[in-house]
């Protein structure tokens, strides 16, 4: 298991781990975003489509819409699960209404969803609060497919505490 934990102290530091995330994604990658209501997940998915070139003003929560679907340089669905209560509301949905084979899938409450996967790459990100302006990222992978990603990430120095908090500014 791939494992790292990061520590975001503003947005602009949100912004870039997100955008440094989505260079090492791939068609197929499934980002399950976990993590209590308000820490920032939505705020996460922005920075993380606007690596793919997707404006983030168009980037919203799909919590009653279920899924939207973001064209960029790979399309990407952003589904959010809060509102359902069991995996049987997931029933008439196929695979191919949740699940982007073929790009990238950003899922928001995804605990809904594990029934849906088998072998697919899953890059799991749990974003805990830790004050209104700092979160703490913890990243981790089984899939092999995001061994780059893990390296790439251990080379940085993220556990240094970061000079430009925007002190004005909370998730």
């Amino acid at each position: 298991m791939l494992n790292q934990i990061i520590n975001l102290n503003s947005l602009r530091e949100t912004d870039r781990i997100a955008k440094l995330i989505s260079k090492y994604l791939f068609k197929g990658s499934i980002i399950m975003l976990w993590g209590k209501m308000g820490s920032g997940k939505t705020t996460f998915t922005k920075s993380l489509c606007s690596g793919f070139g997707v404006n983030p003003e168009k980037v919203t929560s799909p919590t009653y819409t279920l899924v939207n679907i973001y064209p960029g340089n790979l399309y990407i669905f952003h589904v959010d699960l809060f509102r359902l209560n069991s995996s049987k509301e997931l029933e008439d949905f196929d695979r191919s209404d949740l699940i982007n084979d073929n790009g990238i899938t950003i899922i928001e409450w995804p605990k809904l969803l594990l029934s849906f996967l088998s072998d697919e790459p899953v890059l799991n990100l749990n974003i805990e609060t830790l004050s209104n302006k700092a979160r703490r990222l913890n990243m981790e992978s089984s899939s092999k497919k995001f061994d780059t990603l893990f390296m790439s990430l251990k080379q940085e120095n993220f556990s240094k505490p970061n000079t430009d908090i925007l002190s004005n500014t909370t998730f």
